[in-house]
Formats: C-alpha cells, sequence, structure tokens
C-alpha cells in the first residue's frame, strides 16, 4: 500500500487525480490523507467524487472513504476494462479534470474507449475544454497518444451543463518528449465566445486581446480570434488563445463572470500569452505538469523547458515517483522559467 501525503506540493485534486491514474496502471494499492486540507472546503468535492468513482469503475477497485468531505482514501484497483462509459458531474465541476484522471489508464488498457461527460467545460481552476483539445491532444499525439474530442454542449460556473466526448485509442508505448526549443512563432488563433449573453460582449474581449497582443506584430504572424455565439444551459463567456510554433503548441484561457469586464477578460488571456511568449521556452505551464504521468512511463528521458514551474508541476513529479521507478530533476525556481528531465528506470540501468 503506497502512501500518499494529500498536502504534498500544491496541496489541492491535483495529487489525487495523479495517484488515481498512475494506480490505475500499475495495479498498485494506495491510501491518501490530508486531501485538500488547506482548502477553505477541505476533503472531497463532487468533482473530486466523480474522479474517484469513474477510475473505480474502469479499473473494478475497491475504495474506502469516497464520501463527500472526506478526508482520507483508500484505493485498490484490478485490471482496468477499455469500454463505453458515461459520467455526470452534475455541478459545473470540470470535466477536463476527470478526463485528466482517466486518459492514462485507458490508454494502456489494450482497446478503444469512448467516454462522455457532462459537467462544467470552461470553469476557474481548470483546464478549459478547448485547451484539452487544442493544446493537449497535440501534444500527446507527439508521444504516440491518441484521444479525437468533441464538445456538443458547454457548461459554465455555477449551472454547469455541458457535455463533451472523448474516444480513446490504445497504444503499448510512449515516446520521451524532448522540448527545449520552440522555433519561430507561425500564428496565434483563438475564440473569443458568449453563452446567453450579448455578441458584443466577446467582440469587446476580443478587441481587448488584439491591442493586448499588438507587440507581436514584429513576428509577421497572423492573430486571428473568432467569435462564438455558443449553445449553454447558464451564462459565460471566455476567450481562449493558441500560439502554435515551428516545435511547439501553446494555449491560455481567461473566463468572464459577474462584476468583471469584458475587457478584463481579453487583457488576462493575452497577458498570459504574453509572458509566456518572452520567455523563449516552449512547453507552457499548463501544459508542463499534464505531461508528467505519460512522460514517467515513455520508453526514453525526456527534457522539456518550461516558462513557469508551477507548485502542480512539482506535485506530479513528486506524485510520479511514489508509484514509477523514475529519477527526475527540475531545474530553476518556482514561479520562473526551468527545465524538467524525467527518467525512467530502463534508461538508467
Amino acid at each position: 500500500m503506497i502512501e500518499i501525503d494529500g498536502s504534498l506540493g500544491e496541496g489541492g485534486g491535483q495529487v489525487l487525480r495523479t495517484s488515481l491514474s498512475l494506480s490505475c496502471i500499475t495495479g498498485k494499492p494506495f491510501r491518501i490523507v490530508n486531501i485538500r486540507t488547506s482548502r477553505p472546503k477541505p476533503g472531497l468535492r463532487r468533482q473530486h467524487l466523480v474522479s474517484v468513482l469513474a477510475a473505480a469503475r474502469i479499473a473494478r477497485a475497491q475504495v474506502i472513504g469516497d464520501t463527500p468531505g472526506s478526508t482520507e482514501l483508500i484505493f485498490s484497483p484490478g485490471k482496468v476494462t477499455p469500454g463505453e462509459y458515461v459520467f455526470a458531474i452534475d455541478t459545473a465541476g470540470a470535466t477536463p479534470l476527470v478526463l485528466q484522471t482517466l486518459i492514462p489508464p485507458l490508454l494502456f488498457s489494450g482497446g478503444q474507449s469512448s467516454l462522455t461527460v457532462s459537467g462544467g467545460t470552461h470553469v476557474p481552476f481548470s483546464p478549459s475544454w478547448h485547451y484539452l483539445a487544442e493544446v493537449f491532444a497535440p501534444a500527446l499525439a507527439l508521444l504516440g497518444g491518441s484521444i479525437e474530442t468533441a464538445i456538443d454542449s458547454y457548461g459554465f460556473y455555477p449551472k454547469g451543463g455541458g457535455k463533451v466526448r472523448c474516444r480513446v485509442t490504445p497504444t503499448d508505448r510512449l515516446a520521451p518528449l524532448h522540448a527545449e526549443q520552440r522555433g519561430r512563432l507561425l500564428r496565434v488563433t483563438g475564440y473569443s465566445a458568449v453563452g446567453n449573453l450579448p455578441r458584443s460582449i466577446a467582440e469587446r474581449q476580443r478587441r481587448a486581446a488584439v491591442e493586448c497582443l499588438g507587440s507581436l506584430r514584429e513576428y509577421g504572424a497572423p492573430l486571428e480570434i473568432e467569435i462564438r455565439e455558443i449553445s449553454a444551459i447558464g451564462q459565460g463567456t471566455f476567450l481562449f488563445l493558441k500560439g502554435e510554433y515551428e516545435h511547439a503548441v501553446s494555449g491560455f484561457t481567461a473566463l468572464g463572470s459577474r462584476g468583471k469586464s469584458a475587457e478584463i477578460v481579453g487583457e488576462e488571456a493575452a497577458g498570459e500569452f504574453l509572458r509566456h511568449h518572452e520567455t523563449g521556452m516552449p512547453v507552457d505551464p499548463h501544459l508542463a505538469d499534464q505531461l508528467v504521468p505519460y512522460l514517467a512511463l515513455a520508453g526514453g528521458t525526456s527534457v522539456f523547458a518550461t516558462s513557469r514551474i508551477t507548485g502542480h508541476l512539482e506535485t506530479n513529479l513528486r506524485t510520479a515517483c511514489c508509484f514509477l521507478d523514475i529519477a527526475t530533476d527540475l531545474r530553476g525556481e518556482r514561479n520562473g522559467p526551468g527545465t524538467v528531465v524525467i527518467m525512467p528506470a530502463v534508461v538508467r540501468q
């Protein structure tokens, strides 16, 4: 039984989700304590419980402690079974985070799987659906992992109600990542979207982002942000930006909320993009932590440079070491640029 301290690293739900994924893949049971004890509402919330129950379902696991507010959990997996699965969060909990838990074990399950998850698609403290589909999925494909994504409806905080689908094609081997150079900027694309709100809000978001990104003109890269009026149960807005370089792709999302101007939404997304761009690093801070479980399972040493070392990155590296015989080296300071090395045991021998 692997013992995990849930307060390790950033102390949120990331350590739980990564532990669930790697437990299903390795077959190793684990006990996690202090789940989200540093958060205003400690313990398991609805979206965390759905990740636990979903992982338990695909791996036929025995679980103790899977109740709302629980700060301790024991998870003992069986064999992961590919298939068609449907999961409902029933709140605005993040659908991308549930998928983040399930994709790794299903990738190594030996058969094709289909996932349908309902809940939030563009909500705080989570990668947006567009980030998952347009940045994470292509990056995973470079490693040899294939997923197909689709969105049927959008879900914002607090009503949720979004519906997404993901098809996972199995693989028996992932390639390592070597990403220390990104090359020149080719283009910047994105979406400024509103759900059940005036189109003018999306236009203002786009205008603010374009003005903020004016310094990119010197690179000669086209900038195209599409206006979208989307289907959603509740009201919401977002602006998503994707930067395509010769050897890398990055993405950033800003969300609207009550009392927050459209101009602030546009400036937030553009500001994050510029801070990443100015470092010259290929891997954005969100992708850096999301790739760790896959690189820990790859068939060789991975080396990549990221524009910002985050608590989520440190958490995933430490959690991966609990389940897998890997060596890691993180060069750089928290919140600054850095380089990550992940070396599996088979390479070190």
